[in-house]
């Protein structure tokens, strides 16, 4: 029976990062024949039940939490760090330990994230330890990219895009133990072959296949686009009333989709929020998603619209591996990494992280042109965007294989 430690699967408050965890603990636990136990970091007891309900075939007992000694944003001293590297870990008895991204591990989040990457390095004393799906990087500050340089290479890594591939060959000087990924949320859910499921949420919220078009709120507006939330809502009513006025969205709906909770951002609330700025024509052919449908559910409504518009990069891709374009609003080099380098996709990214675009109105007029563009070349995108994600998923299948020769 192998264990297995999966960091960076905290909960299903972010759609995206949980469709990471439900997919690396779904494989792993194929890969193994069943004979694992897969220790996730939930921080919630509840948070357990929800993985079974949403992973296929595994039993009660595969899936366990734990407490890691550090989570990801957790302010720590150099002491305390010292004293976790010198402690018996959660760890101990691991046969292979998985830490999942996103872009955690960059100064996007925390300046001085060199503490969290000596952390990781000391876990590779129990196990093989995999930085997997990760986008990591760039590191301006001195401290930073010293840990980089020196912890990096005792860990296999598994980057999401190629640019950061190039970045960790050519300014870190990495060649062993990296290899090519992608991002994991390219790969099927464990229950997206339920045909039930889907018909079952597009029929509660009213929706039909290609009769709507899907707008993500992000909860992170005021960290990175705009200051002023008010501008950020207002601007985002405009591109709605403005998309919807388009000839292809007669007889169609917009559906706001919440897609983050809690400590990731109350995006429920800026739906609602959006909702009472519309224009009245535009707000009573709008459906509101603000429950917590999690992420299976959310990926059928967000790949069975025409297209979607997103601030928050996983809608983007759950709305492409469904074969669907979707119109990114990017506030990072991932966006550029994930959906540009990987699936070809620079042709539906807006760089959205300047105030000036949202203080002048641009931004809306940059959404509207880039809709018309998607709308105009709906058949080819759809195909190219199918043929993309078809590649990708190979990269995840190569991606567990070479997992699974670790152990």
């Amino acid at each position: 029976m192998k264990r297995v430690y999966l960091q960076g699967f905290p909960n299903f408050d972010n759609y995206g990062t949980a469709m990471m965890g439900m997919i690396t603990a779904q494989r792993l636990f194929d890969l193994f024949g069943g004979a694992c136990i897969i220790h996730c970091d939930f921080l919630k007891s509840e948070d357990k039940e929800v993985s079974l309900r949403e992973l296929s075939g595994v039993s009660d007992g595969a899936i366990q939490p734990y407490v890691p000694e550090l989570r990801f944003g957790q302010k720590i001293g150099r002491k305390q760090l010292l004293g976790i590297a010198a402690k018996k870990r959660a760890t101990h008895d691991a046969d292979l330990i998985v830490v999942l991204g996103g872009d955690d591990i960059s100064e996007y989040y925390d300046v001085r994230i060199w503490k969290q990457i000596a952390n990781l390095w000391t876990l590779t004393r129990d196990a093989p330890t995999i930085l997997l799906g990760q986008t990591l990087g760039p590191f301006d500050r001195r401290a930073n990219l010293a840990a980089a340089r020196l912890f990096f290479p005792g860990m296999h890594i598994f980057p999401r895009d190629r640019w950061c591939t190039g970045y960790l060959e050519d300014e870190l000087g990495l060649t062993r133990r990296v290899q090519q990924s992608t991002d994991l949320a390219y790969a099927d859910l464990p229950l997206q072959h339920r045909t039930d499921i889907r018909d079952s949420v597009l029929a509660a919220n009213g929706l039909q296949p290609d009769g709507y078009a899907t707008m993500i709120v992000s909860g992170l507006g005021s960290k990175y686009y705009t200051p002023d939330r008010n501008l950020f809502l207002e601007r985002h009513a405009a591109m709605a009333n403005a998309i919807m006025a388009r000839p292809e969205m007669a007889g169609r709906k917009l559906c706001l989709l919440a897609h983050t909770f809690g400590i990731y951002g109350d995006e429920a609330e800026n739906v609602r929020a959006v909702h009472q700025r519309l224009a009245p024509d535009v707000a009573q052919r709008t459906v509101l998603v603000t429950d917590q449908i999690m992420p299976t559910r959310a990926r059928f409504v967000l790949g069975n619209g025409l297209f979607t518009v997103t601030g928050r990069m996983h809608p983007a891709v759950s709305t492409f591996q469904m074969g669907k374009p979707a119109i990114s609003l990017a506030y990072s080099k991932k966006y550029e990494g994930v959906i540009g380098t990987m699936l070809g996709r620079s042709d539906l990214i807006i760089e959205a992280n300047d105030a000036a675009l949202w203080e002048s109105g641009a931004i809306v007029d940059a959404v509207v042109a880039r809709v018309g563009y998607a709308m105009e070349n709906h058949d080819r995108l759809s195909a190219e965007i199918r043929a993309g994600v078809d590649a990708q998923k190979q990269t995840v299948d190569a991606t567990f294989a070479a997992i699974r020769a670790l152990v």
